[in-house]
């Protein structure tokens, strides 16, 4: 996007007038990083100005957020800031420009960002968010995918428990039981995208297909809760941890049934 045309002044600006932003489009900070910056800040100052909008008598930041919180951080008492008169979306695209390239956005903050202008800036359409920020109608709806999920996977992204293509294979899985029950895995296990594919593959194959399955825990008429079978339960040593290294094998029924049974009760047997 343009912005040549947006009337900006530099200024130093003090820095206790300047406010963090009203949508920080970052959730965390690396802390090692936020550390040196501080460090070189207290050596050097800040030498690349941050870019603010004027707020009343205050200013709130546009682009720069981490030098804000580093500069605060390090006492710095005046700011270099590029000074603009309001919040355009002009500025929008800016912000997102400068945080993706300095330090990359984590995708479930993309996600949370890219949510908040289809909504405020772009009035729900797709294709003015991808003119906004510069990007790929699939990859901007790949992230807005993430965001308009499922709730618990993408915590757990945003939590960097899991991936952002693991969390994409997660979200494909319709039954809500059965998806919570492969997240926790995934977060245990540290699943990859195989073989969160291998788990719905084999959903898939149990079940038959799109229909719903039956439920995963259900009470008993004794009134016992009851696990769900676990494909993942190694058949040898009946431990279900460490799934990456569980091997799917085929095998014929009466195969399995004459040959391979027999043998695992003769090993469980003699162990």
């Amino acid at each position: 996007m343009n912005v040549a045309g947006i009337v900006r002044e530099f200024h130093e600006v003090p820095t206790h007038l300047i406010d963090e932003p009203a949508l920080p489009s970052r959730s965390t900070m690396d802390e090692d990083q936020m550390q040196e910056l501080v460090t070189s800040i207290r050596a050097n100052g800040l030498i690349q100005p941050i870019s603010v909008a004027r707020k009343a008598d205050r200013y709130e930041v546009i682009a720069g957020h981490r030098r804000r919180v580093a500069s605060g951080l390090a006492g710095l008492p005046m700011m270099p800031c590029v000074v603009y008169p309001s919040r355009a979306d002009a500025l929008d695209a800016i912000q997102y420009a400068e945080n993706r390239h300095r330090e990359a956005l984590s995708a479930a903050d993309e996600a949370i960002w890219f949510s908040e202008l289809l909504e405020r800036k772009c009035e729900g359409d797709t294709d003015k968010l991808c003119a906004l920020v510069g990007e790929r109608r699939a990859y901007v709806e790949g992230r807005l995918a993430l965001f308009m999920g499922c709730a618990d996977v993408f915590g757990a992204l945003q939590a960097n428990k899991i991936s952002i293509g693991v969390a994409h294979e997660l979200n494909k899985c319709p039954d809500a039981h059965y998806r919570k029950y492969y997240l926790e895995h995934a977060i245990r296990g540290g699943a990859t995208i195989a073989i969160v594919a291998a788990w719905l593959m084999e959903w898939k194959n149990m079940f038959g297909g799109p229909q719903r399955p039956a439920e995963p825990v259900a009470p008993s008429e004794a009134g016992i809760v009851t696990e769900p079978h676990n494909p993942f339960t190694c058949e040898v040593c009946g431990r279900a941890d460490n799934v990456h290294l569980i091997r799917q094998i085929s095998v014929h029924q009466h195969c399995k049934l004459a040959i391979l049974d027999p043998m695992l009760t003769a090993y469980h047997g003699n162990t």
